[in-house]
């Protein structure tokens, strides 16, 4: 999510003034047209001969990847153990910020549980027999492509009130016989929110998914939201925790709520990291989950 605004750096290409002189080679002059010429091109005062112009904006470019692990029993006698490598590049230019991103998956679980978005389980309607309820299958593979594009609106009132506007559409990558994905083009509309007020930071999130129909299982568009509160430590370090909801995809079956929280570290320049933690509310969600992201930017 792309809240904070960073104070926009721009870079600068130079113009000297043309300093016209006359060389022995090619004219002589008497010794007052010299004293005149050395009037003119002062060493000392040569910065006043530049002009300064924007040219570009500093625009970054970023590489993401990281380790996910989450399991859960979804009401089956057998838990669903979740690893995801993601991976994701993105691009920030002016007010805008495009992100493409993957990963790989490795999972074991009954054929009702299928991953989703970036590695999340989904708990599907298939009906299970009494031994496949009790049978885990492993399943690996690379997961699907999210693009998405997010446009910060300028707040002329407010400095630190931030919002932004993201669409993404999910390529269909994932082997969909495998569980690793629903086969189909999904697309996702999201409002992110934040306020800034001395070293806190509260921030909301509404969004609405629209998914593809699959003749395999029940699907329906959905409403996710999550309120938190970020804070502060130093200008590099901040911790923060928040309530997720997430309306089922899965006609009939409850809504996923979580509780998340993270630490976030800026290294340096380049590098920053970021650990964080889940705890599931109900039955159709993760019971817990740890990951951590590693980021460099350009």
């Amino acid at each position: 999510m792309k809240i904070l605004r960073q104070n926009k750096n721009f870079l600068f290409i130079t113009f000297m003034m043309t300093i016209t002189y006359s060389s022995p080679s090619f004219a002589q002059t008497t010794n007052g047209e010299e004293n005149e010429a050395n009037e003119e091109f002062n060493p000392q005062t040569i910065e006043d001969d530049y002009v300064s112009v924007p040219l570009l904006e500093n625009d970054t470019f970023t590489l993401i990847t990281g380790f996910d692990y989450s399991s859960g029993r979804f009401n089956l006698p057998t838990s669903t153990n979740i690893s995801y490598v993601p991976y994701a590049v993105k691009y920030e230019t002016g007010d805008w910020t495009f992100r493409a991103s993957s990963g790989y998956i490795s999972f074991a679980g009954p054929r009702n549980v299928i991953t989703d978005d970036n590695g999340a389980p989904l708990l599907t309607d298939i009906d299970l027999t009494h031994e496949e309820a009790r049978r885990s299958r492993r399943k690996s593979g690379f997961g699907d492509v999210y693009l998405s594009a997010t446009y910060a609106l300028e707040n002329p009132y407010m400095d630190d009130f931030f919002i932004d506007l993201t669409g993404q559409i999910k390529i269909p990558t994932a082997d969909e016989n495998k569980g690793l994905g629903t086969g189909q083009v999904d697309y996702t509309a999201r409002l992110d929110a934040a306020y800034l007020f001395g070293n806190f930071m509260p921030f909301g999130t509404l969004g609405y998914r629209f998914v593809g129909e699959t003749p395999r299982f029940d699907l329906q568009n959905s409403f996710f939201a999550s309120i938190g509160l970020a804070y502060y430590l130093t200008f590099d370090t901040s911790i923060g925790v928040s309530y997720d909801y997430r309306e089922s995809a899965t006609p009939g079956f409850n809504s996923p709520k979580e509780i998340f929280s993270y630490v976030d570290v800026q290294l340096d320049d380049h590098w920053g990291i970021n650990f964080y933690g889940v705890v599931g509310l109900n039955n159709v969600t993760t019971d817990y989950g740890l990951g951590t992201q590693l980021r460099y930017k350009f």
